[in-house]
């Protein structure tokens, strides 16, 4: 089940996956532009890992040019969590799209650093620091 909620701050459309609990959601939003967003909040381990894959199966074949995974407010990610980011990455740059990850946790970041997957994937300390380099034809 998905639940739906607009707000402003230039986003709208909030699909939350069905399962998300509150040590742990994941929320995929639209921008303006089209652009859509995934906002994960909390612990991505064993038991939330399903919801998170679930959400980036969503936005793996999203037509748009780049997607953008917002962990700034994960405080936790484990191999299975890891390894979803990395599959849904890999699926969008098959297909000349891509994927862009906002994190700010030094602790998520570490696993990242650990496992060397911090020099694969564009990763960026602020959503808007995200937002920045697509619009100043960075991307």
């Amino acid at each position: 089940m998905e639940a739906h909620a607009s707000y402003g701050s230039g986003r709208f459309g909030r699909r939350v996956t069905a399962g998300a609990s509150l040590r742990f959601v994941a929320a995929t939003e639209e921008l303006e532009t089209g652009q859509p967003v995934v906002s994960v909040m909390g612990e991505v381990d064993l038991a939330s890992a399903p919801a998170l894959e679930e959400t980036l199966l969503g936005v793996a074949e999203d037509p748009a040019d780049e997607v953008i995974v917002d962990l700034s407010a994960c405080s936790f990610l484990d191999a299975r969590g890891l390894r979803a980011l990395i599959a849904t990455g890999e699926r969008r740059r098959q297909s000349n799209r891509q994927m862009a990850i906002v994190l700010s946790n030094p602790n998520v970041m570490r696993i990242f650093q650990i496992t060397r997957f911090d020099q694969r994937l564009a990763i960026y300390p602020t959503l808007a620091a995200a937002l920045n380099r697509r619009t100043n034809g960075l991307a």
